[in-house]
């Protein structure tokens, strides 16, 4: 009976593999010929996150979850992440949906939400209970974790082999296998039924997932006193040199949530479930308490590099979700302080706060993901409100991030700045309601004579270098980001539009490039920033910024006339001296 249960599963998952397949096709074929329902967005979005998800939930929980507890948690889960696509394309700005502009963070947010909620109720359904205990959650939630790794791992090497057989056969000259492995409608479900393979020989292997899972968290274990010694270093260097050079890096808060999470992970391997008898040894007890103590410091920090630049610039998407994870993060932190400081068992206070920890951070990914929390519509408001109490001038603020980054939310802000009592915000809102936004195919890289003249050159006699002038600075990617205006198309290159300083600013006795771009129109040069482009390795290459160090009026000026010196501290690169105002390059 048995076996007989054991193959009626397996046939069920290739069932859902070949129908997940056929489906996604099926869809694929929709958009591709924008017939329906690719045109219609806001049901699209939904089928799609659906057909992705949900059959992997469900092929998963066959055998392993109640038929019962499966059924409703495949209902909800279809509802969540139908809900969260069709969001995601509505806040879109208004008559611009198109199927493929389901974010890529909502379709993260999905595969997170889904994994972590799929464990807890695979755990409950196991013990129960609503919340099922440590030990049933910390085994299944780490086998979950393997198996998806594996699964992973296994249709990609499934990929692998059919791609060698494609160049096999290519180096024959026979090519109809190529063809037939091209087609969508083969691809597709190939890769599904692939993955539903996977998913049943790793749930038929138990044993082997659990191996493996044993032997990761050993390793990671191990490594706990490795990444405890390296971030108590880190934490003792930053006496000596300060938090300047944190914060000169612009990716502050990202490194120092990366390295909490790490922590966090590393300390859980080294507990596991917290089983007395296979309590780990003292030096990683030790280490364990180390790195729980040290984890609310880095967090910490990540939080003070953050409103740093949210006290300086507002909240943008990236803050606003940046915040979130430090919150999630700053929780575990105090729960594992004060699991290393109280008597008793080795960190048994993390059982309970793991628990709490994996139900709040559902709760703060679903608020982001909703209107509850939208980081769109709350940097939208940040942003409006800092405009219109003054703390921004019309003439600086970025109207085009409303139009660019700020969906339904940036539209209706637009609408309402358009009926402002002050003529400059009224008159910088009508252009990004009126033009379309600035894709990224629309960006090409200029002809030479386009760049020069983009580009006015100082001071009088100096020219662009040929090299610089036929770069492909397309190329360079974000490395240029801030001044692709001044080195790609961008809705057409305008002449003058930048200002480059030829000079050798770090005294190699060769001219360098320093890139200035225009915020403001003259003779309001206040609003600047620059680059400084070398010549190095055969190529133009950005070494240094002025960031947004603040800017003094006829700084430009002072730059173009050459009215400026280059003081050299104690620094890789000189700053620019404007009298007693100096201006690092970073």
């Amino acid at each position: 009976m048995e076996s007989q249960n054991a193959q009626r599963v397996f046939l069920v998952r290739l069932a859902l593999g070949l129908g997940q397949g056929l489906a996604l096709d099926l869809l694929y074929s929709a958009f591709d010929q924008k017939a329906w329902p690719a045109t219609a967005p806001q049901l699209f979005a939904p089928l799609a996150v659906v057909a992705v998800f949900v059959p992997l939930l469900v092929s998963q929980g066959l055998g392993n979850i109640r038929a019962t507890t499966l059924l409703v948690w495949t209902a909800a889960a279809t509802l969540i992440v139908a809900g969260l696509a069709w969001y995601d394309v509505w806040r879109a700005w208004p008559g611009e949906t198109v199927p493929v502009e389901l974010s890529a963070r909502t379709i993260f947010i999905c595969a997170v939400f889904l994994f972590v909620a799929h464990a807890l109720v695979s755990c409950g359904d196991a013990d129960r209970r609503i919340v099922a205990r440590y030990p049933t959650l910390f085994d299944l939630a780490w086998k979950l974790g393997v198996q998806a790794a594996i699964v992973v791992c296994f249709v990609g090497a499934f990929w692998i082999m059919l791609f060698l057989g494609i160049a096999l056969f290519d180096m024959i000259k026979l090519t109809g296998f190529e063809r037939f492995i091209e087609h969508p409608w083969v691809a597709i479900p190939l890769t599904t039924l692939a993955a539903a393979a996977a998913i049943e020989i790793t749930d038929t292997r138990a044993g082997l997932v659990r191996g493996v899972r044993t032997l990761a968290l050993t390793l990671l274990g191990w490594l706990l006193p490795v990444i405890g010694g390296i971030a108590f270093a880190f934490l003792v260097s930053l006496a000596f040199t300060g938090l300047q050079p944190l914060w000169e890096t612009r990716s502050a808060t990202f490194l120092l949530i990366a390295a909490a999470a790490v922590l966090v992970v590393h300390i859980n391997a080294a507990y596991q479930d917290g089983d007395p008898e296979r309590r780990p040894p003292h030096i990683l007890r030790v280490a364990g308490t180390l790195a729980a103590v040290l984890l609310i410091f880095v967090v910490w920090i990540a939080g003070y590099a953050l409103w740093l630049r949210v006290n300086q610039y507002g909240w943008t998407v990236d803050r606003i979700t940046s915040a979130a994870v430090v919150l999630v993060a700053g929780m575990f932190a105090i729960g594992y302080l004060v699991a290393a400081i109280l008597p008793g068992l080795w960190l048994k206070l993390i059982e309970r706060w793991n628990v709490y920890g994996t139900f709040f951070f559902l709760i703060v990914l679903f608020a982001l993901s909703t209107p509850i929390a939208d980081p769109m519509r709350l940097s939208v408001d940040s942003q409006v409100a800092r405009l219109q109490s003054g703390v921004v001038k019309p003439e600086k603020f970025d109207f085009w991030y409303l139009r660019n980054a700020g969906g339904r939310f940036g539209h209706a802000a637009l609408e309402a700045l358009k009926s402002s009592p002050n003529k400059a915000i009224r008159e910088a809102a009508i252009a990004p309601l009126t033009n379309g936004p600035i894709p990224f195919q629309s960006i090409s890289a200029p002809r030479p004579d386009d760049l020069a003249r983009a580009i006015a050159v100082y001071p009088p006699g100096k020219k662009l270098p040929d090299s610089f002038l036929t770069q492909d600075w397309m190329k360079e990617g974000e490395n240029v980001w801030e001044h692709r205006p001044c080195l790609q198309t961008w809705l057409g290159i305008q002449a003058g539009l930048c200002t480059a300083i030829v000079e050798d600013f770090d005294g190699d006795g060769v001219d360098d490039i320093l890139m200035v771009q225009n915020q403001s129109a003259p003779p309001e040069d206040t609003g600047w920033n620059a680059v400084l482009l070398v010549h190095q390795r055969g190529k133009w290459q950005l070494v240094a910024s002025t960031g947004y160090w603040p800017h003094c009026r006829g700084e430009l000026a002072a730059l173009k006339a050459g009215k400026f010196e280059r003081a050299a501290p104690q620094r890789p690169l000189p700053e620019l001296k404007f009298g007693d105002h100096r201006v690092p390059l970073l």
